[in-house]
């Protein structure tokens, strides 16, 4: 496995900040060394005055440049890690396997499991050093290089990994859980939330929030460390796969509920919100109460794609009390697509329809489905169905008037004329009016002829 990532915000932030300074420097030089006084003003006051100006603004493009460009890459092969952050002054490389455990002051090792080592190496300047520290049968070894030669690694080993520990330990894992065990234990979920928001990058952050839930958190701090999360982590994928972790917990009553709606909306990808509606509602421990909370985050989704594909997967994995169906039925209205909105519709008809339900499915039909094409083929769907009362069948007759096409009007008439056929006078007139509809003679005699 292989992971990079940097602070992509801020490189563009700090690009932008370099080319603003270099634009102020630039016009404050033309107009320092403007001559509005020749005679009075040498040349060398105009070469000391540019150079001054110079000197700032190279010192202001490389301070910023050196912080735009950090980047971490993270490889992982066979329980081994690798990882390498580059500056534009240093390079630093971290190799380790095993489990490690630091002092409670983070400056030092304290132990690493059996067959486990760590490499630190560190480039600064054309100034190489590294950190050798492995469990051989049960103790610590510990080696410090300079160069290519081993130095004593006391004091100058240790005082040189007390000195880069803190930059390992903000952009690694190394040490991760039992440092969450510490804080956990000396100040709570705060002290370590404390801690994640001074560590760089989602992929360290989330790893340390995942080892926080993994705890036997109180609601208050259950719903602290979501709402934490959502503020913290800018990449979707990290947010969303933290979302997914431990939904139950996170469900379990309004407070957490709340902070879990919030961190989603900070999920600007539909895929990555589908993900985490999809995982939360396959699991059967969800109540229809939380189910109906869970889908005030589908209205985030802005694809006709993803949300049909969220309610597809609700509707074939849950029975469906009242209320969640007529949040589904609310949602599908948001549907422009006449081909996801027909699968809803069709999904939708599965289910038993009242009265009230077969409204507001025709009602989807009328303001949804634009094509007489797909509108005809719902209504074809309805009619085949042996559940709808005559009442009903009146009211479908008199939404199908909607359809502009002859041709389609025709084929959907056609397919309740069987039943009207053996049905009331009041069914047979409302039959009849809406055939009035059809502007061909052709199709308006057919529909007739065949109910009689």
């Amino acid at each position: 496995m292989k992971i990079n990532y940097n602070n992509s915000s801020l490189h563009s932030t700090y690009s932008l900040l370099q080319i603003i300074f270099i634009k102020i420097g630039l016009a404050f030089i033309f107009e320092t060394i403007k001559p509005k006084k020749p005679i009075m003003q040498t040349t060398s006051n105009y070469i000391k005055t540019v150079l001054k100006v110079l000197c700032v603004i190279c010192f202001m493009a490389f301070s910023l440049t050196s912080v735009s460009q950090n980047s971490i890459r993270i490889k992982t092969n066979n329980g081994k890690k690798n990882i390498t952050i580059n500056t534009n002054s240093n390079d630093l490389s971290i190799e380790y396997e095993g489990e490690i455990t630091l002092t409670d002051d983070d400056k030092d090792i304290k132990s690493i499991s059996r067959g486990g080592f760590i490499e630190i190496k560190k480039s600064s300047f054309g100034r190489r050093r590294r950190i050798v520290i492995e469990n051989d049968g049960g103790e610590l070894v510990r080696k410090f290089f300079i160069g290519w030669s081993e130095k004593d690694y006391y004091p100058d080993g240790k005082e040189w990994l007390e000195d880069i520990l803190p930059d390992v330990l903000e952009s690694t894992t190394i040490g991760a859980k039992s440092r969450v065990d510490r804080f956990y234990k000396n100040g709570g979920a705060n002290a370590v939330l404390a801690e994640i928001k001074g560590l760089n990058g989602d992929y360290i952050q989330s790893h340390y929030f995942k080892l926080l839930l993994a705890k036997e958190l109180n609601t208050n701090e259950i719903a602290n460390t979501i709402k934490t999360a959502g503020n913290t982590i800018n990449s979707d994928h990290y947010l969303s796969n933290i979302l997914k972790t431990n939904q139950y917990q996170f469900l379990k009553n309004t407070q957490t509920i709340d902070a879990y709606i919030d961190a989603a909306k900070h999920v600007n990808s539909d895929h990555y919100l589908t993900t985490i509606l999809k995982s939360t509602i396959s699991d059967r421990g969800i109540s229809d109460n939380q189910l109906s909370s869970l889908l005030q985050i589908a209205e985030s989704i802005n694809s006709d794609h993803y949300l049909s594909s969220v309610l597809k997967h609700i509707m074939d994995n849950r029975a469906l009390n009242t209320q969640n169906m007529e949040q589904i039925m609310k949602l599908s209205k948001s549907i422009n697509s006449d081909h996801y909105a027909s699968e809803i519709i069709r999904e939708l008809m599965k289910n038993n329809l009242d009265s009230e339900a077969l409204i507001q499915v025709l009602e989807i039909v009328k303001s949804n489905i634009n094509s007489d094409h797909y509108a005809t083929g719902i209504y074809k769907e309805l009619a085949n169905r042996n559940d709808l009362t005559e009442n009903q069948i009146i009211t479908i007759l008199n939404a199908i008037q909607s359809i502009n096409s002859s041709t389609y009007l025709s084929q959907t008439l056609l397919a309740f004329a069987p039943r009207v056929k053996r049905g009331s006078a009041k069914l047979k007139q409302a039959y009849t009016k809406t055939a009035k509809s059809i502007n061909s003679e052709t199709y308006f005699g057919r529909a007739i002829k065949a109910i009689y």
